[in-house]
């Protein structure tokens, strides 16, 4: 019996240190590099074209970034809006070193630079987020910023 517990403990150690090491926040960029880490996102409602008249504005930072496509630039702000209920919206990436990109898309988080450093990309936001339902049934969600990936 004392060895069952041992091995049952020792592989709830095991999983715990995967799971730790699973964690999100530090994802490696492939190819053409992007940011490792963000930070949560702050939305709110403007006025605009989705349902009832509404978009999503949403705001975050992204650093520790990587690129051949951002020569000597480590972070940046982000800002975009989006139709209430989906449709193509708009951001803007102003990079660490004052330089400004913009893109349009946001469909799956996946926007496309048009104008700016790595114009011709796409980036890829990778968000998570965090729910939590209380007892009357009332939804509170957290959004973070965990990285960002270029794409071809």
């Amino acid at each position: 019996m004392y060895v069952q517990r041992f091995t049952l403990a020792g592989a709830l150690c095991g999983i715990a240190a995967s799971m730790t090491l699973a964690i999100p926040g530090s994802a490696q960029p492939p190819g053409d590099g992007g940011c490792y880490q963000g930070s949560q996102v702050s939305s709110r409602l403007v006025p605009g074209t989705g349902s009832a008249g509404q978009n999503v504005h949403s705001e975050g930072s992204l650093w520790i970034c990587e690129s051949p496509l951002l020569p000597d630039i480590d972070a940046a702000k982000v800002s975009y809006e989006i139709p209430w209920g989906g449709g193509p919206g708009s951001a803007r990436f102003t990079w660490s070193d004052g330089s400004v990109s913009t893109a349009t898309g946001g469909g799956g988080n996946l926007w496309g630079i048009t104008d700016g450093p790595a114009s011709g990309h796409s980036i890829q936001l990778n968000v998570l987020e965090n729910s939590t339902t209380d007892a009357a049934g009332n939804t509170d969600s957290t959004y973070i910023l965990i990285s960002a990936i270029f794409m071809p």
